[in-house]
């Protein structure tokens, strides 16, 4: 017993023993590569952005605490209104959506200044993007976005995924000179990607659930460091196989026209549905003649089954027969 247990083990431990194999996989001849950016900067470009959106944050905070109060203030002047006691007497009107006497006013009109300058979201970035890669020049530069900052490391690769190919066309369309910048120092857009962990810090300054991908335009007060800071560290967006003479082109939907049998839904259905209340055994079903009777099928049963037993009982007949010659 020993033996077979020791032999058992050894087969075990022979099965779960693996080799390293090597595989070769032919890489996309139109994959986009994230601009490079080392983790000291993508930390400090968080890190500045968190403390300039500060601002934005109180913004947002200070919005939905109005925004009780006056729905408070409307229902309490609504019950006044109502009220037997106080039908003469006018509404209550209320007051300024941020009056001067709350904490931090200056701070929170700071904030609401600077929500002209950022685009928050995925969606709200990409359409600004496109409009800067489609208008090119024409696009005034107040309205450009400078500086993409994508949470890469939180968000699924397939949201964000067209962030280089859109970056890099916008650049391209905006870029007064004729050669493509590369390097880090040049003007022009930047796109960056930040690790893990950066999307909650963002979300916390502005208030916000989920910030996923930050738009910075150009000229934006408190917000220039930032925007300095990567361009310095981090080079412009550049995919190889595009080249430099880039056009935006929207997408294209044909239409192609065919023909189709034509369906009555209704009648479909009331068939579909008597089909289904029919019985489906064949016992169920007597077969009648064309002249509307049965007569003539169960005469033909009868003669089949009358010429089997025939069949059968002459063939003993013959046999005796046959013996009875024989003696």
């Amino acid at each position: 017993m020993s033996v077979i247990a020791k032999g058992r083990a050894t087969m075990r431990t022979v099965s779960e023993k693996r080799r390293q194999v090597f595989k070769h996989a032919l890489g996309k001849p139109q994959a986009m590569a994230w601009p490079e950016a080392d983790q000291e900067t993508q930390s400090d470009i968080v890190d500045m952005l968190c403390k300039a959106l500060g601002p934005v944050g109180m913004y947002f905070a200070e919005s939905r605490r109005a925004s009780k109060r006056l729905a408070h203030r409307k229902r309490r002047a609504v019950r006044s209104a109502n009220s037997r006691a106080n039908k003469e007497k006018p509404p209550v009107e209320p007051s300024e959506r941020f009056p001067t006497t709350i904490d931090n006013y200056e701070s929170v009109m700071t904030g609401k200044d600077l929500l002209a300058y950022i685009v928050l979201g995925i969606n709200g970035t990409t359409r600004m993007l496109e409009k800067q890669a489609r208008s090119g020049l024409l696009v005034p530069e107040s309205e450009r976005i400078a500086l993409v900052v994508v949470c890469k490391g939180d968000v699924d690769p397939q949201m964000v995924a067209h962030f280089p190919g859109l970056a890099h066309t916008a650049h391209a369309a905006t870029n007064s000179s004729n050669h493509e910048s590369t390097k880090p120092g040049d003007g022009g857009l930047r796109l960056v990607g930040v690790g893990k962990g950066a999307e909650q810090k963002l979300a916390n300054a502005v208030c916000q659930q989920r910030v996923s991908v930050i738009g910075i335009k150009a000229g934006a007060p408190l917000l220039d460091e930032v925007v300095l800071k990567a361009r310095v560290g981090v080079a412009p967006p550049v995919v190889p196989w595009i080249g430099t003479a880039v056009a935006f082109h929207p997408m294209q939907v044909h239409e192609l026209h065919t023909t189709a049998p034509i369906v009555d839904k209704k009648r479909g259905a009331v068939a579909a549905s008597q089909k289904s209340n029919t019985p489906s055994s064949a016992a169920s079903v007597v077969p009648v003649d064309e002249d509307g009777s049965t007569e003539t099928k169960k005469r033909r049963r009868d003669s089949i089954k009358a010429a089997s037993a025939g069949g059968r009982s002459s063939g003993p007949a013959k046999k005796q027969t046959k013996k009875s010659k024989a003696n």
